[in-house]
């Protein structure tokens, strides 16, 4: 009984081998080229944002040129073995242009996710929030957004859902404090030592690169039940805002400890009647 494989001489054979050692070697290379380019840009770059930029582009062009690979070569090798690609393409044809009729979401996704890649919303690498969901962009194509949360949850968010995107670490950043102190201490003692403080924050060796500009201090915010409500903020370089807040929330721990300035904290008095 002839079988598909008895149809199949060597030199086809060896000929469908070296279309798949083909396959993998321009993908190799194709991923190579384009990883080596953009490295070589992403040298010469020290803007932050415009390296996420970057980055963004690198992997979107690694998916399309393997997809495109996949496809010529893909055919190739279809063909060598005899089958009749022009069937299956018109077919393909006929397929596509049904499903971009009736699938709505799909072309949803791709107009949004087309907006958002030409307009630079979010890149990978970025904090951002979409649709209440916080996390750092892992991944961004034309049909979806993956994102990773502090607790290492993803969320694979459709570009057609999102109707607005916050993003975190987009240019520049703020450390915003809260800080409360007792009723009984001098407001503007207490606004010099923060000032003071953030002087000396800010020419710190290793922070300095992270700090943008001298600390901003508000004023006093509210009154609160038990304290005074001051709020200040120091601008910094985009995703450094947590590191600077919470170092800087140690520094004013201890300043206010050695200076005896007081933090207050709840207290309930219990009176018991005798």
């Amino acid at each position: 009984m002839e079988t598909i494989l008895g149809k199949i001489n060597m030199a086809l054979l060896f000929k469908i081998l070296l279309e798949i050692v083909l396959l993998c070697a321009a993908l190799n290379i194709s991923n190579f080229l384009i990883n080596n380019i953009f490295k070589k840009i992403s040298l010469k770059l020290r803007d932050l944002e415009t390296k996420k930029q970057y980055n963004t582009l690198r992997l979107i062009l690694l998916s399309v040129a393997g997809t495109i690979v996949f496809l010529f070569f893909g055919t190739n090798i279809l063909q060598d073995m005899g089958i009749d690609m022009k069937p299956i393409l018109a077919t393909a044809g006929v397929f596509g242009i049904a499903i971009g009729f009736g699938a709505k979401r799909f072309v949803e996704d791709v107009i949004s996710g087309l907006n958002i890649l030409l307009t630079g919303q979010v890149r990978v690498g970025d904090v951002v929030i979409i649709s209440g969901t916080e996390g750092t962009v892992e991944r961004v194509t034309i049909t979806m957004i993956v994102l990773r949360s502090a607790d290492g949850t993803l969320h694979f968010i459709r570009n057609g859902l999102i109707d607005r995107i916050s993003n975190r670490t987009r240019t520049f950043a703020y450390a915003v404090f809260d800080i409360t102190v007792a009723y009984k201490e001098d407001i503007k003692h207490v606004i010099e030592v923060l000032k003071n403080l953030g002087e000396e924050f800010k020419n710190d060796p290793y922070y300095k690169n992270h700090v943008l500009e001298d600390i901003e201090v508000l004023g006093l915010d509210s009154f609160l039940d038990s304290s005074i409500l001051l709020k200040c903020k120091i601008k910094t370089t985009p995703q450094s805002q947590w590191e600077v807040k919470r170092k800087f929330n140690l520094l004013i721990k201890e300043k206010f400890d050695e200076l005896g300035i007081e933090i207050p904290f709840p207290q309930v008095v219990v009176t018991q009647a005798e």
